[in-house]
């Protein structure tokens, strides 16, 4: 047997030890994390978790550390789950992390701060793609606990405001572990149902942890998604919850919700009557303002003597008449003399008064007038018109006659 050990075997025999106590296989522990590192090539994290007096080494593989869903960080406490074992290559033992949870109050407001700066660059809280609630809903779906106050309220003021309204609801829990997965799904079957003008989501109040559902990014993302407006009613007034921040619309109450989904009737009624009541005070004073221009017009002259006016219409008529006829009888004139003077020009230049006085008109057989002898050929035919009648003829000889302008 070998007389000492060597620092390999030393430390497999102490991992060894561990590994044998099932205690230390499987169990939670509680610290804060200082010294944390992420290496970014492997994905692995390495940190220190301490309290007050002690500390010890801790390593979360990548394989679990990629399912977190906050950011570790320096000074934040929380529980992990893992074993305990021995790094051999550097004789120290360390926590081997499974699982992770922020601890406490501030952890789960780190995560919660962390989960809305995610979800807020998705563009979850995104005011541009808010839906506007339709103005007279008539059917209104609810996503909440069939047996809570909320409910409740919801039906009472839909009942006062208005009576004709109908509502879809689907029971879901609204606190505990199912409660996000249940929330959720009740939004989207709504969505596929397709026949609710809105949806309501939400519950009355509660402690902080209560309202934790609302908080979870399962519910956030289904409001998100929702192609039907979401009013979110989650609590009192002093409670935010991002359910509030993802829906189009949010409610400080279960009861403000239902006074925002429908139309106060009795509101619109009285609204009604008063615009009525305009409506026939403004139609009354027309009429009188009608009624006073029409008996300014039944004072004109033309009403009280119409006998008098037809008279005197007449009698332009008549004038106007006579006038028309006037200046037609003397345009005519005019126009007759002017007609005289063109016949008679007209008939001094006709070739019959020419031939009437002794003269002949010759022409060729195409019976253009033949005013110079260069205009036929000797042997062509012509015709030569007279008074009483027309001669053809056959050119023997051409003579030209020569003139003198004295």
């Amino acid at each position: 047997m070998n007389p000492y050990l060597s620092v390999s075997e030393l430390n497999q025999y102490i991992a060894g030890i561990l590994e044998q106590d099932s205690s230390l296989r499987d169990f939670w522990l509680k610290g804060e994390i200082s010294g944390f590192k992420l290496y970014q090539q492997s994905g692995h994290l390495y940190f220190t978790l301490k309290d007050e007096d002690s500390a010890i080494s801790a390593v979360m593989f990548r394989s679990r550390a990629r399912r977190l869903d906050f950011q570790p960080e320096n000074g934040l406490e929380v529980l992990v789950r893992g074993w305990v074992s021995v790094f051999a290559p550097q004789g120290r033992y360390q926590f081997y992390v499974e699982e992770m949870q922020p601890f406490g109050i501030g952890g789960v407001y780190l995560f919660l701060e962390q989960l809305k700066t995610k979800l807020q660059q998705k563009g979850y809280f995104d005011p541009h793609r808010k839906k506007p609630l339709p103005a007279f809903a008539r059917r209104i779906g609810v996503v909440t606990s069939q047996d809570g106050a909320a409910l409740r309220d919801i039906l009472r003021v839909l009942k006062e405001r208005h009576q004709g309204v109908e509502v879809v609801l689907v029971h879901s829990a609204v606190q505990g572990a199912e409660a996000p997965s249940q929330i959720a799904r009740g939004i989207q079957l709504l969505n596929r149902y397709g026949r609710v003008d809105l949806i309501i989501v939400g519950r009355g109040g509660g402690s902080f942890e209560d309202l934790m559902p609302f908080n979870s990014e399962e519910v956030v993302q289904a409001i998100f998604q929702s192609e039907l407006p979401v009013i979110s009613a989650v609590g009192h007034e002093v409670d935010t919850t991002l359910a509030d921040l993802a829906a189009d619309v949010r409610a400080a109450t279960p009861t403000q919700a239902a006074q925002m989904a429908v139309a106060d009737l009795a509101q619109l009624t009285n609204e009604f009557q008063q615009l009525r009541q305009r409506m026939l005070r403004v139609i009354s004073r027309r009429m009188q303002q009608e009624s006073e221009t029409l008996d300014r017009l039944m004072m004109n002259r033309a009403w009280n003597v119409p006998q008098t006016m037809l008279e005197e219409r007449r009698q332009q008529h008549g004038e106007l008449r006579q006038m028309l006829g006037k200046f037609v009888a003397k345009y005519l004139d005019s126009q007759q003399n002017r007609l005289m003077i063109a016949v008679t020009g007209l008939d001094r230049l006709s070739p019959l008064k020419v031939i009437q006085r002794g003269y002949a008109v010759v022409s060729n057989k195409e019976g253009r007038v033949i005013r110079s002898v260069n205009s036929v050929q000797s042997g062509e035919d012509i015709f030569i018109s007279l008074l009483d009648g027309e001669l053809q003829a056959t050119v023997q000889q051409k003579e030209k006659m020569v003139r003198w302008n004295l």
